[in-house]
């Protein structure tokens, strides 16, 4: 199955505007090359809480080494996902968003990646963390705010919150760069 086909599958039904966002690390922008998922996991993903709960990097170091693997350089769009954005672009049923929970001392460097890829014109907002909430907190805000039809992240533990906190969603699960697994419910 298909991240066009989910998309395409629900714009039919509803026959009105979809608003999609996009989650940006591993949805539309390829993760640090040679790092394994298990030291990603080590960096983001908070060791003392138990819980649906992330790192954020308190040290000038750590914001620095997170920065510079933030470079558009070293972080390619994904190909097939850009392709099917663009075909949403020029489609007006569809409103793009992206719904990042990039901590704010990235945010320029995000805009840096739109621009080197020329990739800043294809979305109505680009929404990043700005306040350094917990990432599942940011995101299940903004999907409120902008009130999502869809939902594409590369994350399951926070697909899975977001499935018990907001309803008339469709929540699509995106595995390593490849294809939707599938919706995680409404």
């Amino acid at each position: 199955m298909c991240l066009k086909y989910n998309i395409s599958r629900e714009m039919s039904a509803k026959g009105k505007v979809i608003k999609i966002g996009f989650d940006l690390d591993g949805v539309i922008i390829n993760k640090p090359p040679f790092v394994p998922m298990f030291v990603m996991d080590l960096l983001v993903r908070s060791r003392r809480n138990k819980g649906l709960s992330y790192r954020f990097p308190n040290t000038k170091l750590e914001r620095f080494v997170r920065w510079f693997s933030h470079s558009p350089v070293f972080r390619p769009p994904i190909e097939k996902n850009i392709n099917l954005i663009h075909e949403l672009y020029k489609n007006k049923n569809y409103e793009l968003y992206v719904v990042s929970s990039r901590y704010s001392f990235l945010d320029k460097r995000t805009k840096q990646w739109f621009d080197y890829h020329c990739l800043d014109g294809l979305f109505k907002k680009i929404h990043i963390n700005l306040n350094n909430e917990q990432p599942h907190k940011f995101k299940e805000k903004m999907i409120k705010k902008l009130d999502l039809n869809v939902f594409i992240d590369d994350d399951l533990p926070l697909l899975n919150y977001l499935k018990s906190r907001i309803k008339n969603i469709d929540l699509l699960y995106m595995e390593d760069n490849k294809s939707v697994i599938g919706n995680i419910g409404k």
